[in-house]
């Protein structure tokens, strides 16, 4: 007669907040002297969920390839404004 026995070995997966760090850049959004309206001063690594004040006149964007290194221009996407029209009546 042959036994057999299985071994299971439970594996814990270690979850780290490593992957959810990116790379931000904070830049212009008031000229300020020689540095125009989206001039870069710094990039950081930052989790996107920690406080994070990047002062008057500044503001942060994502730059995940690292696209925008310091002294150079981003350009922030403009705003769009959706308008709704509103009616009254009824429908008959």
């Amino acid at each position: 007669m042959s036994e057999t026995t299985t071994a299971t070995t439970a594996t814990t997966a270690t979850t780290t907040t490593a992957s959810s760090i990116r790379n931000y850049i904070v830049y212009r959004t008031v000229a300020s002297g020689a540095e125009g309206v989206g001039y870069v001063l710094n990039s950081i690594l930052w989790d996107g969920t920690s406080t994070f004040n990047p002062g008057t006149g500044l503001a942060l964007a994502l730059d995940a390839d690292g696209a925008y290194p310091i002294g150079s221009t981003y350009t922030a996407p403009t705003a769009t404004t959706t308008t709704t029209a509103a009616t009254t009546g009824s429908a008959t």
